[in-house]
């Protein structure tokens, strides 16, 4: 294993206890963030840099982002009453099985022998498909991004309240 992968794997696993652990939910937000920016430097240790600059212009860059946003729009009110410890050493419970039969199935799993390479996976090849045969799917995905930030402002957006007994200044009253 190289220095490279084990300080992004460090990275990773970092974030996503950071992520999991906080109770304030823009802190969580920020550690999955640094989750994936570890998460790319796998991917850049891995010899695969496409891969790892679209994880983070489209996970970090784009994802992340838009929690924030989200985050950052709404009125989050922290609850006074915690869950019990027990239904956390339940869910922790859980999740740690989870992922010891996952690390069991891909250390008993066989690959095979790695794949070269073909020159329709390579960066010119993905950037002409891209912006060419997948140009609607991309564009799509900008507007579905676009739209999730404005539905997020126009949901957490508050209208004044006017008591029930004053008339708007702009009624029909006052032109007659």
């Amino acid at each position: 294993m190289s220095l490279h992968f084990a300080i992004a794997a460090v990275v990773s696993l970092a974030g996503a206890l950071l992520a999991v652990t906080q109770a304030n939910i823009l802190h969580a937000v920020f550690g999955l963030a640094i989750a994936l920016v570890g998460v790319a430097g796998v991917f850049f240790t891995l010899n695969s840099p496409f891969v790892a600059i679209m994880e983070v212009l489209i996970y970090v860059g784009g994802i992340a982002v838009t929690m924030l946003f989200a985050v950052m729009l709404s009125s989050v009110s922290n609850p006074k009453e915690r869950e019990s410890v027990r239904r956390r050493l339940l869910a922790a419970l859980v999740a740690g099985l989870f992922f010891v039969g996952g690390a069991l199935l891909i250390s008993h799993a066989d690959f095979g022998a790695g794949k070269q390479l073909t020159a329709a996976w390579g960066l010119e090849q993905v950037g002409r498909d891209l912006l060419g045969r997948f140009n609607l799917a991309f564009e799509t995905l900008s507007v579905v991004l676009l739209l999730a930030i404005v539905g997020a402002i126009v949901i957490v957006r508050k209208e004044p309240t006017m008591p029930a007994d004053t008339v708007p200044a702009d009624s029909d009253e006052e032109a007659a």
